[in-house]
């Protein structure tokens, strides 16, 4: 660790220690997939990400683990060489399996660490710890983002903010870089377009961020204004990691057949409704829902088009005025047709014909332009159809989608 806070680069840190029963379930196959995309890929993209959350977070050591069952590795790391320990002796052993922020404030007041050769000394002396899990789409844990530092501090809500942030935007660096190693058709004129458009696209973001590093770093700052600065280079971070996940959702889209089993489209967007409520509590939104009949296709693709849809109606609200948003449904013969209404700022009438178009934005809001393409794409994909209803100027908007009938 930095000024020598660790000891015995390769003979201590692999050495072997008392076993432990308990293993990380991990599948062998994906792990060993992990360790070649973070081993072998040369950018710096993930050391960048992990010494800026040194630098922010005042720690002398980050750092990517990743478990293949009987050691921890950690083969991308600021403060420290790549290395790898034993299960037994490895901090991280703690925290696998939590699936949020795990911290710990002071280690030699935690029963679980306070024998651990990292802390007593014997090969560093670390303090703190917190980590953050990475995980596959799939949902299995495959390593986590480490902090470790050589005195206890207590993480305050802004920093948790801060290590989760930087810790998704590195498991998205990961899952690219597997994507980057898998065997891959060429590309097609589609995929070309996506990928020159979100390179454009990230160019704002990437500014705002390095230009918010640049203050942090060369600046002897009040408390206040750091704040404020590391609050914008914390919302350039997620509007990048919103692009790279819409993209890589999109992508992924084109790849899985949808699932046709009969959905709940009410029950659906209850729940959808639920799970984001903070959302619309925090711009006072309202969204009333009538009888919405059962469909046949894949519910979590389906899930994906309300999300898209209600996400469009909450974000083009009238400036000063909550969203208010309607969803109804009407049989069309075999066909179910779902219309998102709101009163917001509406669509122009030159942008209707294209608004379900990849990228098209029509200037009211920040925006990616994939939601409303990943919301005809699922639609399509089902043998459905969308498009939006001809309202007058100032009388909001009205898009629909079709699904065959359940």
């Amino acid at each position: 660790m930095r000024d020598g806070a660790a000891r015995g680069r390769e003979g201590p840190l692999t050495r072997e220690s008392e076993a432990v029963t308990s293993r990380p379930d991990v599948d062998p196959e994906s792990s060993g997939r992990t360790m070649t995309a973070l081993s072998t890929v040369r950018d710096t993209d993930l050391r960048d990400l992990l010494a800026l959350a040194a630098d922010l977070l005042d720690v002398e050591v980050a750092a990517v683990t990743v478990a293949d069952g009987d050691d921890f590795h950690y083969p991308v790391a600021v403060g420290i060489e790549p290395f790898s320990t034993p299960y037994a002796a490895a901090m991280c052993r703690q925290a696998w399996g939590h699936g949020e922020l795990f911290e710990v404030p002071d280690t030699l007041l935690d029963p679980r660490f306070t024998d651990s050769p990292f802390v007593t000394g014997e090969l560093a002396s670390v303090r703190f710890y917190a980590s953050f899990p990475l995980s596959t789409s799939t949902g299995e844990e495959t390593g986590r983002f480490c902090l470790f530092g050589l005195s206890p501090r207590r993480l305050d809500d802004a920093q948790r903010r801060v290590v989760a942030t930087l810790a998704v935007a590195a498991n998205r660096i990961l899952e690219l870089r597997l994507r980057r190693l898998a065997p891959m058709p060429a590309p097609t004129a589609d995929v070309l377009a996506i990928a020159a458009q979100v390179s454009h696209d990230l160019q704002s973001p990437l500014a705002t961020l390095m230009m918010s590093l640049g203050v942090l770093q060369g600046e002897e700052l009040d408390s206040t204004t750091r704040a404020s600065v590391l609050a914008m280079a914390t919302r350039s971070v997620e509007r990048m990691r919103g692009m790279v996940e819409g993209t890589l959702r999109l992508h992924d889209l084109g790849r899985e057949a949808p699932g046709h089993e009969t959905v709940d489209l009410r029950a659906l967007t209850e729940q959808l409704l639920a799970d984001e409520a903070e959302q619309w509590d925090q711009v006072g939104g309202t969204v009333d829902l009538g009888e919405l009949p059962p469909v046949v296709g894949d519910p979590t693709q389906l899930t994906l088009v309300l999300q898209n849809l209600l996400h469009n109606a909450r974000k083009f609200a009238r400036p000063g005025q909550p969203p208010e948003v309607a969803v109804r449904a009407e049989r069309r013969g075999d066909r179910v047709r779902v219309t998102v209404r709101d009163a917001g700022v509406g669509i122009p009438a030159g942008h209707r014909s294209r608004v379900f178009d990849l990228f098209t934005r029509t200037g009211h809001a920040q925006g990616h332009g994939i939601g409303l393409a990943t919301v005809a794409r699922v639609v399509h994909a089902h043998g459905g159809d969308c498009g939006t209803e001809d309202l007058p100027e100032g009388a909001g908007a009205a898009l629909w989608f079709e699904l065959p009938a359940g």
